[in-house]
Parts: C-alpha cells; sequence; structure tokens
C-alpha cells in the first residue's frame, strides 16, 4: 500500500481534483491482497482482527475438542487423566503451552497462517493443520497466495500415489528389532517399489550400549525416537538380506485425499522427536497415529493397547479398522533356501552343499543329474553365494559359473513353493496362566499349590508356535503368583524380568549361534525348611542342529545368583544346556514338547552344585487356548525338589 500511495502522490500535481482525492481515500482504506509471494516473505491483511474471526467460529464448532485435532497433535491421555501432547519438541507447537492445551494451539496456529512476515511461514510449517481447519472454517479465500517452495518439492520427490504396511519379522539378534517391527511404504506412480520411500519410526540409540543399557532407556524413555525415510531397496537390504528376515507388505487402501492428508502430517513431524518407549511409544504405536490423522474416526492409537503396543498386534489392529486390501510376502534369502532345500532330494542336497563349497564341478553335476534337477542344485547354489556380501575372488568365479551353467539349460527356471504363514495369525500376545500342582521336597514334604500367572508379552518356546520363528522366545514381565494350600500363603513364585531364547539350526552354509539370557527373581529353598527369594541370571552360548523337525541344542551357560542368605551373598555356575524341541501337528492335535537338562558346577559363594530336568507338552485345544504339562527335577546336592503342574493357558 505504501508504495502506491508513493507513486500517486509523487506525481508533483499539488491540485488534485475532488475526484482523485476520493479515489486515494478509497485505496487506501480498501485491504490489500498479493497476487503472490514466497515462503520468507508474506503479504497478509491489514486487518489484524480476521483471525479472530475464524478463532471465534472454532470455538463454537469446538473443533480443538475433535478427536481429529487432537490426533493433529498427538495428544493422548495421561496417566493422571488429562490429555498433552506426546510429542516432546517445542517446534512442534506455535503457542508456549501448546503441549497441553490444544485449544491455545489451535488459536496460534490460525493466528499464524494469517500472521505477516515469518520464516518459515506457519502455513509452511503445519501443512495438515491448515488444510483440516480450512475444512471446517473455509477461511482458504482470504488467505494470500503462498509458494512452500521446500514442501512442494519434498512432496513431489516422495511421489506417494498408494500406502503399503510392511512388518519385517522379530530379529532376535538386534534389541531394536526383538518384536518385529512396522513401516509404511509410498509406493510410486510408475510401480517401481524399489525406488519408493518408507517411512519408520525408531529410537535413536547408541550402538556401544549394552543389552542392558538399552533395555533401560528404552523402557523409561531414554531414547529420542523420530520418523525418518529411505528408498525401499535400502530398506530391504538392511532387513531382508543383512538382518535375514521376512516382509510381510500389507496394501493399505487409503483414497487419495487420506494420503494426502498423510504426507502433509508427516511433513508436520519430520525431524520433530518423541521419547521413545519400547513398549508403549515405539515403531508401530507411531505409525498407528499417523493413520489415525489419515482416516478420521478409526483412533487406533487411542482405543487399541493402552500399557504396549506390539507391532503384530498392531498389523491385526490396521486388519480389524478394515485397512488391508491384498497381501505380499518376501521370504528372507536365509528361509529361502531354507525352504528350497527342503523340497529337494538328499542326492541333491548334497550336490548343493559340495558345489556351493566349490568341491565338485559343474560337469559332475551335469553328468549324474537331469536337466530339472541341475536347474534346481544351480538355483540352491545361487541363492547360497549370494549370502556371502564380501564373495573371494573364487566364490565370484563359481558363482558366475554356476549362472552360465544354468543359463545353458533347456528346461525353464524351476519354480519353488514358499510357506506363507502371515504373522497376524500367531497366538495374541498376552497370556493368562492358570495351574494347579504339587511340591515335593522329600518323601514325607509335598505342598499342593494353585498358580495364576500373566505375561504381557510375547512367546515361549512351547507356545503356539504358527506364525513364530521355529525356536525363538521373548518373555517380559511374565509374573506367577503361587497359594499353597496347606500353609494358606500367597508367593510371587517367579517373575520374569525378561528373558530371550534363540535355538537356531546350523546348517551347511552358515553357523548361526544359538543363545539364552534371562533375569529373573524367584523362589528357592536353600535347604528343606527354608525358602527365600532370590535374583537370578542366566547367559549360554552355543548350537543347535536340526533333526527331522526337532531342533536339538547344546550350549555352555553360566549363571549368577544372588540373595542375602546365600555364603557371601551370591553362588556362581557354570556347565552346559541340552536339549530338545519338538513340534507336532496332525489331523488329530498339534503342539509342542521340550526337554531340557542342565549341569551346573560352582564356582564361588554358596556351596552346591546344582542338576536340573525339566520335560513339558503343551497341547493347543482351539485358537488361543492350550494345555501345558510340566515336570521338573532339582538336585541341589543335599536335597532334592520335584515339581509338576497342569497349566490352561488363555491368549488375549
Amino acid at each position: 500500500m505504501q508504495v502506491i500511495l508513493q507513486n500517486y502522490w509523487g506525481c508533483g500535481n499539488k491540485n488534485l481534483p475532488l475526484i482523485r482525492i476520493l479515489l486515494l481515500f478509497s485505496l487506501y482504506f480498501l485491504p490489500v491482497t498479493s497476487t503472490g509471494s514466497t515462503e520468507e516473505s508474506v503479504n497478509t491483511l491489514n486487518e489484524p482482527d480476521i483471525a479472530e474471526k475464524y478463532i471465534n467460529q472454532a470455538r463454537k464448532l469446538q473443533l480443538a475438542d475433535k478427536i481429529a485435532w487432537l490426533n493433529l497433535l498427538h495428544f493422548k491421555s495421561t496417566f493422571f487423566g488429562g490429555l498433552r501432547s506426546q510429542v516432546d519438541d517445542s517446534e512442534f507447537f506455535l503457542a508456549d503451552n501448546g503441549s497441553f492445551n490444544a485449544q491455545a494451539e489451535l488459536e496460534a496456529d490460525l493466528r499464524g497462517f494469517f500472521s505477516k512476515k515469518r520464516k518459515p511461514h506457519p502455513r509452511c510449517l503445519f501443512p495438515a493443520r491448515l488444510h483440516w481447519l480450512n475444512s471446517h472454517l473455509n477461511f482458504s479465500g482470504q488467505l494470500p497466495e503462498l509458494e512452500c517452495e521446500k514442501y512442494n518439492n519434498w512432496k513431489q520427490k516422495l511421489a506417494a500415489q498408494q500406502v503399503t504396511l510392511l512388518f519385517p519379522s522379530m530379529y532376535l539378534e538386534n534389541p531394536a528389532s526383538m518384536f518385529g517391527h512396522t513401516f509404511i511404504r509410498f509406493d510410486r506412480p510408475d510401480k517401481n517399489h524399489l525406488l519408493s520411500y518408507t517411512l519408520s519410526y525408531a529410537a535413536s540409540y547408541d550402538e556401544s550400549d549394552h543389552l542392558l543399557v538399552y533395555s533401560w532407556k528404552g523402557i523409561s524413555g531414554g531414547y529420542p525416537g523420530t520418523f525418518f525415510l529411505q528408498a525401499y531397496f535400502e530398506t530391504l537390504q538392511e532387513y531382508s538380506d543383512i538382518e535375514q528376515r521376512d516382509i510381510w507388505e500389507y496394501k493399505l487402501n487409503l483414497n487419495k485425499q487420506e494420503i494426502e492428508q498423510l504426507v502433509r502430517h508427516l511433513w508436520e513431524v519430520k525431524g520433530v522427536h518423541f521419547d521413545y518407549f519400547f513398549f508403549r511409544e515405539n515403531c508401530s504405536f507411531r505409525l498407528l497415529s499417523l493413520l489415525d490423522v489419515a482416516r478420521e474416526n478409526i483412533n487406533m492409537s487411542i482405543h487399541s493397547h493402552p500399557l504396549y503396543a506390539v507391532p503384530v498386534d498392531t498389523v491385526r489392529d490396521i486388519e480389524k479398522a478394515g485397512l488391508i486390501t491384498a497381501k505380499n510376502y518376501r521370504p528372507a534369502a536365509h528361509n529361502k533356501i531354507s525352504q528350497m532345500l527342503g523340497q529337494v532330494d538328499e542326492l541333491e542336497k548334497q550336490a548343493v552343499s559340495a558345489l556351493s563349497r566349490n568341491e565338485i564341478s559343474i560337469d559332475s553335476i551335469s553328468k549324474e543329474f537331469t536337466e530339472d534337477e541341475q536347474a534346481k542344485i544351480y538355483q540352491i547354489t545361487d541363492a547360497i553365494l549370494n549370502q556371502n556380501k564380501n564373495k573371494a575372488k573364487d566364490q565370484q568365479s563359481l558363482q558366475l559359473k554356476v549362472l552360465s551353467a544354468r543359463s545353458h539349460l533347456a528346461v525353464d527356471k524351476h519354480e519353488f513353493y514358499f510357506a506363507e504363514t502371515p504373522p497376524e495369525i500367531s497366538h495374541q500376545s498376552a497370556r493368562w496362566l492358570l495351574s494347579s500342582g504339587s511340591y515335593r521336597l522329600d518323601e514325607n514334604k509335598s505342598q499342593r499349590f494353585y498358580e495364576v500367572g500373566i505375561r504381557p508379552v510375547f512367546h515361549d518356546l512351547l507356545d503356539v508356535n504358527k506364525g513364530f520363528i521355529n525356536g525363538a522366545s521373548i518373555n517380559v514381565l511374565d509374573t506367577q503368583l503361587r497359594w499353597y494350600k496347606e500353609q494358606q500363603k500367597l508367593k510371587l513364585e517367579k517373575l520374569d524380568i525378561f528373558s530371550l531364547k534363540s535355538i537356531v539350526a546350523v546348517n551347511s552354509w552358515s553357523r548361526p549361534l544359538s543363545r539364552k539370557i534371562s533375569f529373573q527373581l524367584k523362589q528357592r529353598n536353600l535347604n528343606i525348611n527354608h525358602e527365600i527369594t532370590e535374583f537370578e541370571f542366566q547367559f549360554a552360548v552355543g548350537y543347535s542342529t536340526n533333526l527331522n523337525n526337532a531342533l536339538i541344542y547344546a550350549l555352555a551357560q553360566t549363571q549368577f545368583e544372588y540373595a542375602a542368605e546365600f555364603e557371601n551373598n551370591h553362588v556362581l555356575y557354570l556347565g552346559f544346556n541340552t536339549g530338545i524341541l519338538w513340534s507336532f501337528d496332525n489331523d488329530v492335535i498339534s503342539g509342542q514338547t521340550q526337554v531340557d537338562y542342565q549341569l551346573l558346577g560352582q564356582l564361588s559363594g554358596e556351596q552346591a552344585d546344582l542338576q536340573k530336568l525339566k520335560a513339558a507338552i503343551q497341547l493347543n485345544i482351539v485358537e488361543d487356548h492350550a494345555l501345558r504339562f510340566e515336570y521338573e527335577f532339582r538336585d541341589y546336592e543335599l536335597f532334592e525338589v520335584q515339581e509338576a503342574k497342569v497349566s490352561y493357558l488363555i491368549y488375549f
């Protein structure tokens, strides 16, 4: 306006006609609109109360109380009641109290949208909020044009036409991925998924942090969590090739408008940090909250899993919300090889093993096997050689020979079948346990007991293994309370704070370590008349093999127990652990059974070696219900303990 007035007043004519004076006054009091501007310089309305007009409308409509607005701000109920944003970054709010006052943030945002020069402008920082508020207040015609170049360029680069949820299976070698993981892929119009971008949410942690530090910080919110984007081919390499994880892809039925709102909100949270909580505010929960913004009124992050969010459970939530329209399975290379080998005979397996180690020649393969058999041998050998990312020259040469031999065969490429077991059909993550049994210290001292247990997450070796990796087990806060009938006494029998078991069979192309680790509080007898509560830590490492669908393992084990009643307050053991784990499934019944034996020699502290034998079988009755029978024998040299119990399990 100032520039326009200067042009008129500077014309040099001091005797202006009346009509010209009136014209100048009318121009002065007319509102000014801008035909164009940039993010860094925005000419806005001169009427300061224009924003207040829409703020008053928003108050009348009570927009700040709408679930959709609260989802945009990531407001959730707190432990003490009330609402507060889970975003722990002040840059996400324009109001000073915006993190706990949704009304104040709404008003600050509206004022920001109509504000004068700001750098960067709130309309460019919060396009999802702008879109949602405008859809209810219809104020876009009152705003000057604004080009948000950074946002528009980013959105164009993302090129999101379709959204796909991805679930890599559990990976026990990485603490951050033990329960599986979820992320989403923004599929491009050209259908080139490898170049499409994937969105993940993860804790920013120090790789030097060992398991105990990582676990504590992850549980207590000691790490910042952020969203990040990377190309899908990089994600595949990380999750499938390197970490050997199966990946499930779930196509979501979000429409164009919902995808656009999801992208707008992703821009708002990009670079913003949340405190990361391992059980609740994790990758899965954050993706649920994003989808809540994309499609209003599903509110999965509000209604589901108030205490914890496990990746596989959130897949079930998304399916229940009606978002999944198609599924695709990408087996990990390790799983592919295992399943391919299961579809060839013993001679072909031996040929694959020998050829992959360069112990036999291509010529001998061509002489001893038919072309169809050769095709299978070459395909599996090529897959095995691909596992070694740092192949020596002789391996590279061998792989070229294998591919060349395969290309000269007249038969088509052999089609292998890969079993598809979606993770969402697995048992529910939480579990009730109701038990009855007997506890015997000697022939004359036997006690009857009843037990109730609850495990929030996740899976043990005897649980239904459908949808899980056979031989993998993770339990957190597994609690068992025991009532002794004769004593009329209730005790905390065991609190399994955290335990992990990974029984992985070795094979001809890899030698993975099997291991177990656990931390628990439990009852044990110091002698025949004295029971105490102790802390126990176990760690074991070794190897396993697969024999007729049974996992047989042998591990070197150390065990540390602490209690004030022990000699020198502790006992330290060293020994070995061996056993067999077998699953069965027939037309009558399915289940899992395990026999486990430990022999531990005392190194320091309380005097006594320890032998332990445990046998258990679980029968799967109907979905999410099972019966379990367990027997345990413990020999402390001076006395023996025997325990038998039957349990009814309910997964929920």
